[in-house]
Order: C-alpha cells, then structure tokens, then sequence
C-alpha cells in the first residue's frame, strides 16, 4: 500500500494505520523504532496519517507488521472489505480523528470477526489444562 495518485489517500490509509497501531498490529521493529510516534498517535496527539508519511514514508508493507496485523489486513484491507467500510462514512474533513472514530467501529467489528471462531484443537486444549476444583 503505497500514496500517490490524486485521491485523498493518505486519509483513506491514515485511519487504517491510527487503527492497526492503536490495537497493537505493528511489528516489534517499527514498535522499537518509533515508539515515541506511536505513543503520540494513540494519545491522538499526531494522526495517522502523519505517522503514514513521516515515520512509514508513505508505505506500509507487510514486513512492517506483525503475523496477527499481516493476516487481518489480508483478510480485511486487500480483500476490499475496509474500501467498503471506508464508504459507508460519512464524514469527510479535516479532522482525520472525528473520520477515525467513524470508521474504528467497523476495522473493529471486522477485527474481531476475524479472530471469532476458535479452533476445535483450541476448545479441547482449553477443557484439558482447566484444572480441577477443590473438594469440599
């Protein structure tokens, strides 16, 4: 995902960005590297668009988050889903934070239907290590 063209892309890419960071998904290199921006950005002190620009120069690659944000932006982000999302918002301005709390609850909703459906090894491993009660 690169910026470019004449869209206002970087408010597209901005929110997913303030989203994915915000929830942890980036990897322990960029976390190391720019912890400052991030902390700043999940004060909503820099938006996530400025993070996009100055500390992602513009790209975010795969590499640049971590297996869980790698698999949920495959699933949400290049498949389109976010596109849609991103078009049932309303608001389009100048505050990347109020377009941020419009489309948060959707990457959000997407995001935890991503990660709903436990496996069935999951379930059974959970039953196995629960351990007993104490008898009265």
């Amino acid at each position: 995902m690169i910026l470019g063209g004449s869209s206002r892309n970087v408010e597209y890419l901005g929110a997913f960005v303030a989203w994915l960071l915000s929830n942890g998904m980036l990897s322990a290199e960029i976390e190391h590297s720019a912890g400052r921006a991030i902390a700043r950005v999940r004060m909503q002190d820099m938006t996530g668009s400025a993070f996009l620009t100055t500390v992602l120069h513009g790209e975010l690659t795969p590499h640049q988050l971590n297996d869980v944000g790698r698999a949920f932006s495959d699933s949400y982000f290049v498949s389109g889903r976010y596109q849609a999302d991103y078009d049932r918002c309303e608001f389009r301005g100048d505050s990347d934070w109020r377009f941020y709390d419009e489309v948060s609850p959707y990457i959000t909703a997407a995001f935890q239907a991503h990660v709903k459906a436990p496996s069935r090894l999951n379930a059974l491993t959970a039953k196995i290590l629960k351990f007993p009660g104490r008898k009265r």
